[in-house]
Formats: structure tokens, sequence, C-alpha cells
């Protein structure tokens, strides 16, 4: 009878973990640092990187990941606390679960990603906060302050990948297995 082996985790594989994990809170820090200085126009980092973090990551840790960013977003933004956590909390699952069952790991795949994240974000802000309101000239806040936010904040995703990715590059297992590794036959075992 043929049996998967099951995969312990070994000392160094909870040290990278750790060091992963700390590595991701130092940079969600500096993107929230940078995010509450400077003008209005500029890029809102903390969206890619949590879309970027919630590729690499299982389910529920895509989850958090996004709420932490959306509360973090929400207090530079000046937004009501909450908006932006919702909707970054279900993209990084949407995300995850993609990257899980349908995508593999490239720069194209993370760009369209991030592109549409991003736009949606901006879209719903931009709904929510003005369109809803029928402010006058609610179209100059669209075309001079939302789209160009999202245009850096896409261009600004392309060296948090970078980053990211050899993070994970670096201190992820490889968890690719061949069949004759995974499985292992009563023989093997005696």
């Amino acid at each position: 009878m043929n049996r998967i082996k099951t995969r312990r985790i070994t000392a160094r594989e909870k040290r990278n973990l750790i060091i992963r994990c700390i590595l991701y809170a130092v940079i969600i820090i500096l993107c929230y640092i940078l995010a509450t200085s400077g003008d209005f126009h500029k890029p809102l980092l903390l969206i890619p990187v949590s879309l970027c973090i919630a590729s690499y990551a299982r389910e529920h840790t895509a989850f958090i990941t996004g709420i932490i960013c959306g509360l973090l977003l929400d207090v530079v933004c000046g937004k009501l606390i909450g908006f932006n956590a919702i909707i970054l909390c279900l993209m990084c699952l949407g995300i995850s679960m993609l990257y899980k069952y349908f995508l593999t790991h490239r720069l194209f795949n993370f760009i369209i990603l991030a592109a549409v994240g991003i736009f949606i974000q901006g879209v719903l802000d931009y709904f929510f906060f003005y369109a809803i309101w029928d402010y006058s000239n609610v179209s100059f806040v669209f075309t001079n302050h939302i789209m160009p936010c999202c245009i850096y904040t896409l261009i600004s995703a392309l060296p948090v990948y970078a980053i990211i990715h050899n993070i994970n590059r670096m201190l992820r297992p490889n968890t690719i297995r061949t069949i004759e590794e995974a499985v292992t036959t009563d023989e093997d075992e005696q």
C-alpha cells in the first residue's frame, strides 16, 4: 500500500519563517512611514505590498495581511476605519487563492492583478467619498488625484514585487517534490 509522506518542518525552515515575517513587518512599517510623508500625489505602497505578500501566503495569512495593511491605509488616507481594510482583505484573499490554484509567480501575473486591485480600490474610493455626494467638479478629483495616485502605485509595484519575490526565493522552502520523493511503499519503511 502506498502512502504519502508527511513533511516535517525543520528548525531552519522555522527560522526562515520568522525572518520572513520580520522582513514583511519592516516593509509594511516603512511603507506606512513613506505614505504619511509628502504631498497628496504619492504611491500608496501598502496596496502592492499587501497584494504581493498575499500571493505567497496561505488564505488566512493573506486575509490578516490585507486587514492590517488596509487599516494602516485608512489611517494614512484619513478614511473611515475599515473601508480599505475590507477591500484589501478581500483582494488579498482572492489573490492568495488565485496563486494557490491557478497562477504561477511571474511578474506579469502580479502586475495584472495589482493593476486590477489598485483600480478597484481607486474607483471605490472615488465613488464612496466623492461621486456619491454629488460634489461639483467631481471628475477633477478623479482625473487629477485618484488616477495619478493609481498610476504611481502601479509603477511602485515593480520594485515591491522584486523585493518580496527575492525574500521568498531566499527564505521559502522548496515545496515542489517529485512523486518518488513523496510516495513510499511498505518495503521502504521496513
